[in-house]
């Protein structure tokens, strides 16, 4: 990690008599002449000491510059100037954002690649502006190396624009070593155009009349840090969505909608902005006890005993699944495949372009509660305090989990760690290859009845204790905890980076936004 300590390589002076003769000349370790075409100019500290990291040429000083961690950056952003310009390289914080592995969001990460591509595709223009055709990934005909182009901007000595980013940084120092061309022609070949972030906030940049779509990753940086925030101090909006006659059993929303089903029978679908009832859909002959869609389909269960699956676009059922003969109390399922668990103590597979039934699974003594669909291999929890693993294709059983005393309510699953929730009021997590149990989560008051974890640190539940929780499930921390809104029973629960959506007995929905006052739309 870099500190203002750090030990750079030494840059000897030409002509030294009383300090440097020339401020365009100068000659590096590898005995390079550099001159005013580079664009450097050296600078001294208060105490006549060269400041070797402004004399280096910028690109190669942001090699070393970019490993720094937050502390350091922010050490370096107070050295002097010079060392200003280095920590607000846009680079820098590309990459102190996506090492935050739980920053990486879907929209985070689509904008980081979108940048990519679209400074790759500049390069390539300016390339055959300067009368060279890429010939591979980072050569140009010209002979001169050329790294691959992140998303990261930085300016060098004499205003040109560049990109850098940890995986090209290497390539930098290669380039530059290598190429025979005059340095400042050497470095014009490695450059990209930086974007510049338009007054009203929107990250795009302009070069030669082409847009850019890119993000200035220190602002998003912020914004992430103060929603992150929020979140440790419960700093959120909170607000009620009302219209089912009866208890809201089950949620899902996006950025766009939330769709919640009841006792009532219904499917409502409400914007997510607005708060509004877009759409009901009906069909059910009793409560809509639990629902999952993506973006064509949806899927409910039912009191009713069936699943049905429906066409999004129109808002009709495409096909009723029938073989249950309890109510269906949880559904998942991945492109092919849709899996159904069920008060009567099993779980179906059903092939999801037909509807016809592939196989069912019993192993379970009790209600089966609720089930996840995850890389091939299904996870259900069960009243009869087990979870078990099962082959999606073979319906054979992997593994079971033991170690609650009670009926469990609820269960989530990633690939590599389950959380389950139980009527003992604890909520486990397990290693899904090995079946330890590696934390127990004491705090609840009464069932949990819901449960929503999608990787990393973060699980929110709900209870019979009519409150909402956020864990740190590594540490087994309670870092937050949402009471005093919801009168009754909390049955469901769903988080995204910045909201919080639940849905109880007392027919209301709830949603704490944790984002109030921030731009989340490229981090959410």
């Amino acid at each position: 990690m870099l500190g203002s300590s750090a030990v750079l390589p030494p840059v000897s002076p030409v002509g030294i008599r009383g300090g440097m003769k020339r401020k365009d000349s100068f000659v590096s370790t590898n005995g390079r002449m550099l001159g005013a075409g580079s664009g450097i100019v050296p600078s001294t500290m208060a105490d006549g000491r060269l400041d070797f990291l402004s004399l280096l040429p910028y690109e190669i000083a942001m090699v070393i510059v970019i490993y720094a961690d937050f502390p350091a950056i922010t050490t370096i952003a107070e050295v002097s100037r010079s060392w200003n310009r280095f920590a607000r390289d846009n680079a820098v914080w590309r990459r102190l954002f996506l090492q935050q592995s739980e920053w990486r969001t879907p929209r985070a990460l689509a904008a980081a690649g979108r940048t990519s591509l679209a400074r790759r595709r500049l390069f390539r223009g300016n390339c055959a502006l300067n009368g060279t055709v890429p010939q591979s990934p980072g050569v140009c005909a010209s002979g001169a190396s050329t790294p691959r182009v992140g998303d990261g901007s930085a300016y060098n000595g004499h205003g040109s624009a560049m990109s850098l980013d940890e995986d090209n940084a290497h390539q930098i120092l290669t380039a530059y070593a290598g190429s025979s061309l005059r340095p400042a022609i050497a470095l014009q070949h490695m450059i990209a155009p930086s974007p510049t972030i338009s007054s009203a906030g929107s990250f795009k940049g302009e070069f030669d009349g082409q847009r850019l779509v890119g993000a200035k990753w220190k602002y998003l940086f912020q914004q992430r840090l103060e929603l992150d925030r929020h979140w440790a101090k419960g700093i959120a909006e909170v607000q009620t969505i009302t219209g089912h006659a009866d208890s809201v059993y089950c949620v899902q929303y996006d950025r766009e909608k939330i769709v919640t089903g009841s006792r009532d029978r219904t499917i409502k679908v409400w914007d997510s902005q607005t708060l509004q009832c877009m759409r009901t859909l009906t069909g059910h002959e009793a409560s809509v006890l639990c629902l999952k869609y993506d973006k064509q389909t949806l899927v409910t269960g039912s009191s009713d005993s069936t699943v049905i699956v429906w066409d999004w676009p129109s808002g009709l059922p495409m096909q009723r699944l029938v073989s249950h003969t309890a109510g269906v109390l949880d559904v998942a399922f991945d492109s092919e495949h849709v899996v159904s668990c069920s008060k009567d103590c099993t779980i179906k597979v059903w092939l999801r372009s037909t509807g016809k039934l592939l196989r069912t699974m019993i192993g379970h003594r009790g209600p089966v509660n609720a089930v996840q669909l995850y890389g091939g291999r299904i996870v259900s929890a069960s009243g009869d305090s087990l979870i078990k693993m099962w082959d999606l294709k073979t319906g054979e059983l992997l593994r079971t989990f033991a170690g609650h005393t009670r009926g469990l309510a609820c269960v989530q699953f990633d690939g590599k760690t389950i959380v389950s929730g139980s009527s003992d009021q604890l909520i486990k997590v397990w290693d899904a290859d090995t079946g330890h149990c590696v934390q127990t989560l004491k705090g609840h008051k009464d069932l949990v009845r819901t449960l929503h974890f999608t990787g990393g640190r973060r699980a929110v539940s709900g209870s019979y204790d009519q409150t909402i929780k956020v864990w740190d499930i590594v540490s087994g921390e309670c870092v937050l905890d949402l009471k005093d809104v919801h009168t009754s029973w909390v049955f469901d629960v769903q988080f995204s980076t910045s909201r919080i959506v639940s849905t109880s007995q007392d027919q209301k929905i709830i949603i704490w936004d944790f984002s109030k006052g921030l731009d989340v739309a490229d981090i959410d």
